[in-house]
């Protein structure tokens, strides 16, 4: 992991529900004073790029954005803490899979925190049986990535398909990418490789998504990045096409540590589940089955797995 038309239903949500689980609520983050892209000049008609536009209201405060689709096919940085940005059922669309990464928080060097995204609809150009590039820039067609340490960042009620990039969302950092972050009740669907991944992330919780043909779990690039005390639970993972990368022999993943023989002993992995087969993307051949990647073979040590339930052509890997 290394780092470099409609008909779309605005994404479920629960909020100020108690759970069984440490993901307590969902509360969308309060906005102070938000300001709306209209603003700024954002058109939000399907065809106009409203990069720009979204950028100076991304600067000038927090962001709630009306109805309607608007095209980013740039890049948007947020390079402040307690930046909130909330959708209220808007498609955020890409019509390239060239333009790397839509959304950066942080700078690769200075700490940020409480930075949020929430209930908006992210659409790529790739296709529903998706596809991945390892070689070109549509690696990095990513959604939302935190870079260096940015901590307790929240990604909620969002929904996510058709990117090409080696994730929906993830965090990464040399060696320190944040901590607490916490990515729940979100959608990810048709992804280039995961949907939500830890990267050189701490004390993080990815919970109560629902995944289909993409993975979902942590995975470093070396030893000297962070790791641990991440849980992982409560989301639904399923094969229909197959994520696009053709990797760990999988069609789609579920993994609480895998690569670079880090110690991954302290991230917690449970009551997950994880169905179906498919003949994933860039195999030869059917029924390639969904995985629980227990990780025994990559890491120095393994993550804790506990009540996962693998299902209608899952199997779990040592």
């Amino acid at each position: 992991m290394a780092d470099p038309a409609t008909g779309y239903i605005k994404a479920c949500y629960v909020k100020s529900t108690t759970t069984t689980s440490s993901a307590t609520q969902y509360t969308p983050p309060a906005l102070v004073n938000p300001v709306n892209p209209i603003t700024y000049g954002a058109k939000c008609n399907g065809s106009t790029d409203d990069t720009a536009a979204f950028q100076k209201a991304i600067n000038a405060g927090d962001v709630l954005v009306p109805a309607g689709t608007c095209v980013i096919n740039g890049t948007l940085n947020v390079r402040v803490s307690n930046r909130h940005i909330q959708c209220q059922g808007t498609i955020l669309k890409r019509t390239t899979g060239y333009n790397m990464q839509m959304f950066v928080i942080g700078d690769y060097k200075n700490a940020y925190t409480n930075d949020s995204i929430v209930e908006c609809n992210f659409v790529g150009a790739n296709t529903a049986a998706p596809q991945y590039y390892n070689n070109d820039n549509r690696h990095w067609d990513i959604p939302v990535e935190t870079t260096g340490p940015v901590s307790n960042f929240f990604l909620a009620g969002n929904s996510f398909k058709q990117f090409f990039g080696q994730s929906m969302f993830q965090t990464y950092g040399a060696p320190n990418g944040g901590s607490g972050d916490k990515i729940i009740y979100n959608t990810f669907a048709s992804c280039g490789y995961y949907g939500p991944v830890f990267v050189a992330h701490t004390n993080g919780y990815i919970g109560h998504n629902t995944v289909t043909d993409c993975a979902v779990g942590i995975e470093n690039d070396n030893t000297s990045q962070a790791t641990g005390h991440n849980v992982i639970e409560y989301n639904t993972i399923k094969a229909v096409y197959g994520y696009g990368a053709p990797d760990m022999t999988s069609s789609v993943m579920l993994t609480g540590g895998v690569a670079a023989s880090a110690d991954y002993s302290t991230n917690i992995v449970r009551n997950n589940t994880v169905s179906g087969t498919s003949n994933a993307q860039g195999f030869r051949g059917a029924n390639i089955p969904s995985r629980t990647i227990i990780g025994k073979n990559w890491g120095i040590k393994a993550a804790q797995y506990s009540n996962n339930t693998c299902v209608t052509g899952c199997s779990v890997t040592p």
